[in-house]
């Protein structure tokens, strides 16, 4: 395990840069722009929340419909038994 941190880090330290979302970062020397970092978190944030969004307008018409089922069934299984 030791050597492929190792390895890792020798390649880090290689190149000097690391692919990080799609943006380069660069490694050890100081360069990193927490506006960069901020940009990209706001628009990858803001993209994974309107999919939320999304997600939780689609499924309004199923619990709908799955709470009309339940209710009429129990309605049924009640009428049943009197």
């Amino acid at each position: 395990m030791f050597a492929t941190i190792r390895q890792t880090q020798q390649l880090f330290e290689s190149n000097k840069m690391v692919d990080v979302g799609g943006s380069m970062l660069a490694l050890g020397d100081g360069t990193f722009a927490l506006q960069d970092y901020a940009d990209v978190y706001e628009t990858e944030r803001t993209t994974y929340m309107k999919a939320a969004e999304d997600l939780k307008l689609a499924t309004g018409p199923y619990q709908a419909a799955r709470d009309a089922y339940v209710a009429a069934t129990a309605t049924y299984t009640k009428e049943m038994y009197e």
